[in-house]
């Protein structure tokens, strides 16, 4: 989900997080040339492994993975301040309005520092939280190398550090890294489980990332992998699209590498904002009858799937996401063990078809409407209002 890569992130193009929330990263490849990324055999009469796809599968399918919490917070820290570092993209403008009715429920307070996205704005805004001295921190999307150095002196001070959407976050002591390289992985493996299941022993997909956003790199290697496992028949390629073309020459990009390449039977999007504008051109283009699967779908990819413009798409849930970070900050300022997907940074999810958008796609996704609710009675509390 993050700003820093060399140009700005047009708005949601993160929205992971819906918005998948794994992390974004910097990257010097703007190459949109098209790579083979698989092996995989080419035998048509070969079978998918439906036991393993369509039991990996199973947790997903028509409903929410389950909720990542379990275990009843032992002591609310009531009073306590939560510092919160803004990144200054939309996606964390939009985590900022969710940690709100989190914070109210549980009683603490929440402050919020503008880091922003260059290094000496990250570098003053760190030193500013240390010296404020806040019961936790947590820091969505901004890379860990723009403020790894400043991470030792909160684990002096025995400050919990929290983060989303960030990437490379392991060796540096963060513990349980929430929609980070477990998550991406996660959902490539699950489009390659859903794309073996349901779209044939000798599909052709074409898997298009964002060169910039790293985590579209780890689920395509993810999703490449999983496939030659469960569809020996089926292929893979990547196709990269830099950041710079979303919300402008994407579509036509994306028209071009189907003329390019017609044998191509289903397309799988490592973000689903790739295919903003998709739908409207290649209707144009008379390229209909190629499947599409979204990943981390926002507003308009909701709105996709609902009028039949997109076959699937892999949902995660963003508020649930939001609220396990004041969560786990509580945990870890309490010295309380994380469990369950919590501990493991894993967000829900479920795979969404036209059936299933029985809910106002401009409101987002939830697989879990009483959340707040969930939340008031694992920490104790009265309340749990999640507007």
């Amino acid at each position: 989900m993050h700003p820093l890569a060399r140009r700005s992130v047009p708005p949601l193009a993160c929205l992971v997080l819906a918005f998948g929330l794994a992390a974004c990263g910097s990257s010097s490849d703007d190459s949109s040339a098209t790579g083979s990324a698989s092996n995989a055999s080419t035998n048509a009469a070969a079978k998918v492994d439906t036991a393993a796809a369509s039991a990996a599968l199973k947790p997903y399918i028509g409903q929410p993975s389950a909720f990542p919490v379990t275990e009843q917070l032992k002591k609310v820290p009531k009073g306590a301040t939560i510092a919160f570092s803004d990144c200054g993209t939309p996606i964390c403008g939009l985590f900022w309005q969710v940690l709100q009715p989190a914070a109210q429920t549980m009683g603490v307070k929440l402050k919020r520092y503008k880091a922003g996205s260059a290094a000496n704005t990250v570098n003053s805004t760190f030193d500013t939280m240390l010296a404020d001295k806040p019961g936790a921190v947590i820091v969505a999307g901004t890379p860990i190398e723009l403020w790894k150095n400043k991470l030792k002196g909160f684990q002096e001070a025995k400050i919990p550090v929290v983060t989303t959407g960030i990437l490379g976050t392991k060796p540096y002591g963060i513990q349980a890294a929430q929609a980070a390289e477990d998550s991406s992985q996660l959902g490539g493996k699950l489009m390659a489980d859903y794309v073996a299941t349901n779209w044939g022993p000798s599909s052709k997909i074409a898997f298009y990332d964002i060169p910039e956003l790293t985590f579209t790199g780890l689920t395509g290697t993810a999703f490449s992998d999983e496939l030659k496992k469960v569809c020996p028949g089926c292929s893979t390629r990547i196709v990269h699209v830099p950041i710079a073309t979303l919300g402008n020459t994407a579509p036509s990009r994306l028209v071009s590498d189907l003329q390019a390449h017609p044998d191509t039977t289903g397309m799988v999007f490592g973000t689903d904002e790739i295919q903003a504008g998709f739908p409207a051109a290649r209707q144009t283009a008379g390229l209909t009858k190629v499947k599409t699967l979204g990943n981390t779908p926002d507003p308009q990819g909701l709105q996709y799937t609902k009028d039949g413009k997109t076959n699937a798409v892999l949902a995660v849930d963003l508020p649930v996401l939001t609220w396990v970070l004041l969560d786990q900050a509580a945990r870890q300022m309490a010295g309380q063990a994380l469990t369950g997907d919590e501990a493991k940074g894993l967000p829900v999810l479920q795979f969404l078809t036209q059936k299933d958008i029985t809910f106002d796609p401009s409101k987002g996704w939830t697989g879990y409407p009483d959340f707040a609710q969930r939340f008031a009675k694992l920490w104790g509390v009265t309340g749990g209002n999640g507007a």
